[in-house]
Parts: C-alpha cells; sequence; structure tokens
C-alpha cells in the first residue's frame, strides 16, 4: 500500500503544480476583463487608461513574484496595486483548495482502491470454483462419464488458493467488502479465456505432480492473465472513471499480494481506521514537505547536478525526485535503499525509459550530500514496516 501512496503523492504533486499554473492565468485573465468595470479605470482619462493597461501586468507579474512595493507607485496608481495585492491572495485561495481536493480525492482513492483489490481476487477465486463446479456438472449429466483424475483440479487445492479464501471468507466477522458485482456469464467467458484455452494452463493442469516454483508461475499466469483480459478491463471503465490511473495502482497492489502469497501470508484485505490513518498521514506528509522545501530543493538539484536545468527534465523525474529526498528527510526509519528502490520502480512504470538510471543518480548524490550537512538523519537499524 506505501508504493500506491507514493504513486498518488506523485500524482498530486503533477496536480496541483499543473492546476496551480492554470490557475495563475486564469485569475491574471480575470483582472485584465475586470479592468474597464474598476470605478478607478472607468473615470480615468484616456491617456491614463491606457498607462493603467500598461502597467497593470507588470504589477501583477511583481506581485506574484512577492516583489511589489506599494511604496514605488504613484498615488493615482495604487489602485492597480492593490488589484494586483487581491489576485494574489485568491490564487493563493485557490491553490489551498487545490490541495484540499487532492487529499480528499487520495483519501476515496485509497478506500476504493482496496475495494477494487478485493473484488479482483474475488472474481480470480470465483473462477477457480467454476473449475470444480464444471466438473460436478459434467458428472451430473454424463452419468456414465469417468471422473477427471484428481491432477487435473489441482489448481482449486493450490496453497495459494487456500491463503486467498481465508482472506475473502474469514472464520470470524464480516468478509471483507469488493466493488464489484460478479455475473455468471462474465465468469463463463473469463473461464474460457483462462482455464480451457491458456497453453501454460493446460500444461500445468496434465502434470500429475508439480513443484513450488510451477504453482508460484501459474498464479501469476493466471492472476496476469485476468488483470490483462479485455472483458475484465472493459467491466472497470464502465465502474471507474479513472482507471487509467487506477490500473497502474491495482497492478502495484497485486504484484505485492502475490509477493505476500509466495510467503505464505494470508492477504490482509480488511483494514481498520489506524492504518487509514496512518496511509493518510503518510500521503499528508510526503505532499506538504515536499511543497514547503521545493525551492531549497530545486536549489540543491542546481548545486549537486551540472548543467541542472530544472525546465528540461522530464515533469515526472522531478516531482520523484523532491517525493524521494523528502521521504527521506521526514521518515528516518525507512532506509535510504528501500525508498530509492520504490521510486525506481515507480519511474520504470510511469516515465521514460531513462528516468530510473537519472534518477538513481541524482537521489544518490543528494542523499550523500544531504548526510554530510545533517539534513538527513537516519536511525540506527533504519528499519520500517513498508506493506
Amino acid at each position: 500500500m506505501r508504493r500506491v501512496i507514493r504513486i498518488k503523492a506523485m500524482q498530486g504533486l503533477y496536480t496541483y503544480f499543473n492546476n496551480k499554473t492554470v490557475n495563475l492565468e486564469d485569475i491574471r485573465q480575470k483582472v485584465y476583463d475586470g479592468l474597464i468595470e474598476e470605478p478607478d479605470f472607468y473615470n480615468a482619462e484616456q491617456k491614463d487608461k491606457t498607462g493603467f493597461q500598461m502597467l497593470l501586468p507588470v504589477l501583477l507579474d511583481e506581485a506574484f513574484a512577492n516583489k511589489l512595493d506599494m511604496n514605488e507607485l504613484q498615488e493615482n496608481q495604487k489602485w492597480l496595486g492593490i488589484l494586483a495585492k487581491k489576485a494574489v491572495l485568491t490564487w493563493k485561495k485557490e491553490n489551498e483548495a487545490e490541495l484540499d481536493r487532492i487529499r480528499k480525492g487520495v483519501y476515496q482513492d485509497i478506500i476504493q482502491q482496496n475495494a477494487i483489490e478485493i473484488s479482483f481476487w474475488q472474481m480470480f477465486s470465483s473462477l477457480i470454483e467454476y473449475a470444480r463446479t464444471q466438473e460436478d456438472r459434467k458428472q451430473g449429466n454424463f452419468l456414465n462419464n469417468e471422473p477427471s483424475p484428481e491432477h487435473e483440479l489441482k489448481i482449486t487445492h493450490h496453497p495459494y488458493y487456500n491463503l486467498l479464501n481465508q482472506a475473502l471468507h474469514p472464520e470470524k466477522g464480516n468478509p471483507p467488502a469488493g466493488y464489484l458485482a460478479h455475473d455468471q456469464e462474465l465468469i463463463q467467458r473469463l473461464y474460457t479465456l483462462l482455464f480451457k484455452e491458456l497453453p501454460e494452463y493446460k500444461t500445468y493442469r496434465d502434470k500429475k505432480e508439480v513443484g513450488p516454483e510451477e504453482e508460484d508461475e501459474i498464479w501469476k499466469v493466471l492472476y496476469r492473465k485476468l488483470f490483462k483480459s479485455q472483458p475484465f478491463n472493459e467491466l472497470m471503465q464502465e465502474k471507474d472513471l479513472h482507471w487509467s490511473e487506477n490500473r497502474i495502482l491495482l497492478e502495484v497492489s497485486l504484484k505485492a499480494t502475490f509477493k505476500g502469497l509466495g510467503m505464505g501470508e494470508i492477504p490482509q484485505f480488511r483494514r481498520n481506521d489506524e492504518e487509514d490513518k496512518e496511509y493518510r498521514e503518510f500521503f499528508n506528509t510526503l505532499l506538504d514537505s515536499s511543497l514547503e522545501n521545493f525551492e531549497e530543493d530545486e536549489k540543491r538539484m542546481a548545486d549537486t547536478i551540472t548543467n541542472w536545468d530544472s525546465d528540461r527534465v522530464a515533469l515526472l523525474d522531478k516531482w520523484i525526485i523532491h517525493l524521494s529526498i523528502n521521504e527521506m528527510r521526514k521518515f528516518p526509519h525507512i532506509p535510504v535503499k528501500v525508498t530509492m528502490n520504490e521510486y525506481l520502480e515507480i519511474a520504470k512504470a510511469y516515465s521514460t525509459p531513462g528516468s530510473a538510471g537519472f534518477i538513481n543518480g541524482v537521489v544518490d548524490k543528494l542523499a550523500t550530500k544531504m548526510r554530510a550537512d545533517g539534513t538527513l538523519k537516519k536511525s540506527a537499524k533504519g528499519l520500517m514496516d513498508n506493506k
């Protein structure tokens, strides 16, 4: 889940700075458009009106750069300075409102993302169960049929299937709530796609005995096939307006769950309020620290990297670097290596082919400097749960 939060923080930075720029242009345009309705402009002489129109963009530039000095303005120009300062206040309020929208959206996404993953594994479990149902149906329809050899149904005894069922159907408490209602027709379509027609599954099914590596491999093949299947993606596009973004987040979650199954862990789909609070705080700290230290970190990058030009660096690369060093700064219990590896994986998934290598070099140099100047302080063991 922490990687999902890191991705949401990256998306949050991207959205915030993009909308910050858009808001700036919108507010400036509104000031220009509203100028003719200002009493001081309306009642002015024509020559003064022309001067006001030429002066306004200059004052707006100074105001947004926090360089506007009202004492330098003539008496009949100060109303323009006040107008420019009000525009800055409006802009800042819009930016704060944008941050609130981003935070609320992430909180909702955290809840929804969990429900989407539960739905995925519920569907996957239903497909495995359908394999057993098909065998029972065959025996019921054709009494003289010999039952299928038991080894051909070994997917229904897969060790990961047992762990998954313990998570989806706990002995105590309510089962975790999913996001989708699966109809039988969809399960039948997917069963044909994943079981009947998949060569890898046929090979696995026909073997009388398989080892742990083969069990692990067939599970990976099947869940990835379901994840990439057209029926599943069409269903999610209908249900989730942000599926293009959330699809990658689901892939991250599925990989983490698969890894846990391989270690014999029962998936923890049901989260409590304390866990949700922890994830929200992790997100808020990452985002707030990156914004608070933005200018300082930009300078740190410029001083560290030869020929650094912020405007020429891929935007996502820049946000990943900012998040990396602020995670190091704010979470001393997370090892630097863990932070770097996490963001390199994100870069591979989201940015350009050469981004991971570039980011790795930049963050490594920054971490070395931050240790030297005391900005980066790590605990003795540097350990932290990274689920």
